[in-house]
């Protein structure tokens, strides 16, 4: 089993070559740019370990914001909240191992901040498994060099080197000496050395989880890991009683020089050092220092006589490997009751230990459902961008209604209910409605344009046109103008739209951009005393509107038979007086009112997956809908 470990090296250049001509688009906006506020999870077994402590590592630098590295197991014992509340990244060469397929299942099964998976074989396990869940962003391609031997090498290299492009795009396939070397303080035998204590800074980090890795699991050695100072707090001390057949492998990088320097100056000079140093001072620092790590591993197997890409494996190291444990792992992670998961989201971090106030939210939820599961609605009024469609740049540039939706939508109207959607865009959405939609049912569908301004029956878009002429508002003019003065061209990248009774602001904003811009606006809104003024977020850009003339509420004609649909209930968010309606129901955020706005879908599903969930529990007929949802 595996391949020469040599040979693999000689593949190296050639996978960074390989990786850097990658379009990591798709990976960089899940780790550096949507919802980068939210800490991240990385999951990895084996050799994908160690890439995993390196995407950490990219996070804490450009986000700012805790990440974990975490083996599958290790993630289900974290529990079914963290699941919920971070974003995870999995990853895995082959795609195939069982511990990353059972993390898997249990990610999509609890997660609602974000998912996504790298693996290098296409048609792999994970990627058929993925395809059920389209939630779940992938990132896969055929890496060149195919499987690797026993040890993670080029597939390891290809996923460091992935993420550091994903990172600030940086080509480092140039800067790197791919037959880069070692040093000792002193000549020593490898062949004597059994326990390497492992010293490293931040850069280092990644690579001494594979050096512990491969140590490991070729045989080839014993490894400790600690960073400069936590080997000064009493790591030390086994060089003073295990001192024989222990050596030092410092992972050095120009940041962490000097300390690195002195903290081995301070050691008796019979210690036996091995120094692999990187003269980069960019996050490629830990992809050279990888490199060499791997030509230290080839000579310390070399003298033990090992090869590290095919040691060989004894059968019950097969037995372990593929040992299938998933349904133990129930009891870790044990079912939710949905009712749970519903009072949870009104909680939120702040209120999760109050348990007076997660009673009150219980028994305020059982009634909910039960006047929802009592009603015969004649209407549902949806939210469009996050609950009718995908809120991402795409979807939003599509001219129609997903397949999904649509299909869920005609038995409502096949069965005479009535459709309102409430957008803040203009005639876009209803185009997307008429290229979905037969036009026999276009009388039952009402559009709400420009949060609720303007109410038109589906093919009447002609009429926006008289709307969008009339004058723009005076007090959003002011608004726009100060807007521009506190945060001047060049420092966020905002567009504005002026739309008679509303400003929209949008753009390629970041998260923390887009807080930035609400802020401002709000501080505005206070400073200049605009009380007839809202600003509310969406989930792809702001409005800012005049109030009472303007709200996402007209569109409801009939509150006591109207249900309704939106995916941002909470305060700031352009679906919060609409889900303020006695019968409202959110795909996501909620608010903290106990009498509307929850969020009775399952763990783990939000958005369109929560639209269509929520549509399969209503039927329609003669114009009445029911409901039967349970919790």
């Amino acid at each position: 089993m595996g391949k020469p470990f040599k040979v693999e090296l000689e593949k190296l250049a050639g996978t960074i070559k390989w990786a850097e001509q990658q379009d990591v688009t798709r990976l960089a906006r899940f780790l550096f740019v949507e919802n980068k506020q939210i800490p991240l999870v990385c999951i990895g077994s084996g050799g994908s370990l160690s890439a995993c402590h390196y995407a950490v590592l990219l996070n804490l630098q450009r986000n700012g914001v805790l990440a974990q590295a975490m083996t599958p197991l290790q993630m289900m014992y974290s529990g079914c909240e963290l699941l919920r509340s971070s974003k995870l990244l999995f990853l895995s060469a082959s795609g195939k191992n069982k511990d990353i397929l059972n993390a898997l299942k249990y990610g999509v099964k609890y997660n609602e901040s974000g998912m996504m998976s790298l693996t290098l074989r296409k048609n792999n396990p994970t990627e058929k498994l993925l395809e059920q869940y389209p939630k779940v962003l992938r990132w896969c391609e055929d890496i060149p060099s195919e499987k690797d031997g026993f040890l993670a090498t080029n597939s390891l290299l290809a996923t460091f080197t992935l993420l550091n492009r994903s990172f600030d795009g940086e080509l480092v396939g140039d800067k790197i000496a791919f037959d880069g070397t070692y040093s000792k303080n002193y000549e020593f035998n490898l062949a004597n050395i059994q326990n390497f204590i492992v010293l490293y800074g931040a850069a280092g980090e990644p690579v001494a989880w594979d050096i512990e890795s491969k140590l490991t699991e070729a045989a080839l050695g014993s490894a400790l890991l600690s960073d400069y100072r936590n080997f000064g707090h009493g790591r030390h001390h086994w060089f003073d009683k295990r001192s024989e057949n222990s050596c030092i492998i410092a992972l050095v990088t120009p940041v962490e020089r000097e300390l690195a320097y002195k903290t081995i100056g301070c050691l008796p000079k019979n210690v036996p050092v091995i120094f692999i140093e990187t003269e980069l001072q960019t996050t490629a620092a830990s992809i050279d220092i990888l490199l060499k790590a791997f030509r230290f591993v080839n000579d310390l197997g070399e003298a033990r006589g090992i090869d590290p890409g095919k040691p060989g494996v004894p059968g019950y190291g097969r037995m372990l490997y593929n040992l299938d444990y998933f349904k133990l792992t129930n009891r870790i992670l044990p079912v939710q009751k949905t009712l749970d998961v519903a009072v949870l989201r009104k909680l939120g971090v702040a209120g999760r230990d109050n348990t007076p106030l997660r009673e009150h939210y219980g028994v305020a939820c059982r009634r909910f459902v039960r006047q929802l599961n009592k009603v015969k609605f004649t209407t549902i009024a949806f939210d469009y961008d996050g609950t009718l469609s995908a809120p991402d740049r795409k979807s939003r540039f599509t001219n129609r209604l997903c397949d999904e939706i649509r299909d869920a939508l005609i038995p409502l109207l096949e069965n005479g209910a009535l459709i309102v959607v409430a957008t803040g865009r203009g005639k876009s959405v209803g185009e997307s409605f008429q290229e979905s939609i037969d036009q026999k049912y276009w009388s039952q569908i009402k559009v709400g344009y420009y949060n609720g301004a303007c109410l038109l029956v589906l093919g009447e878009e002609d009429k926006l046109k008289v709307w969008r002429e009339l004058p723009f508002d005076s007090k959003l003019k002011a608004l726009e103008e100060e807007l521009k003065l506190r945060l001047p061209e060049g420092c966020v990248d905002y567009k504005f739209a002026e739309r008679s009774l509303q400003l929209s602001i949008e753009g390629e904003m970041t998260q923390m951009e887009s807080q930035l811009v609400y802020e401002t606006c709000r501080e505005i809104i206070w400073d200049k005393q605009m009380k007839d003024i809202r600003v509310w977020r969406s989930s792809h850009s702001m409005d800012i509107v005049v109030y009472h003339e303007v709200s996402k509420q007209r569109v409801i004609e009939a509150p006591e038979h109207t249900l309704c649909i939106g995916d941002y209930g909470t305060v700031e968010g352009n679906d919060y007086e609409m889900l303020t309606s006695k019968y409202s129901l959110s795909v996501d955020r909620v608010s903290k009112n106990a009498e509307s706005c929850w969020n009775i879908a399952p763990s783990g599903i939000k958005g369109l997956d929560a639209t269509l969930y929520y549509l399969s529990r209503m039927k329609a007929k003669e114009g009445k809908i029911t409901c039967k949802f349970s919790v």
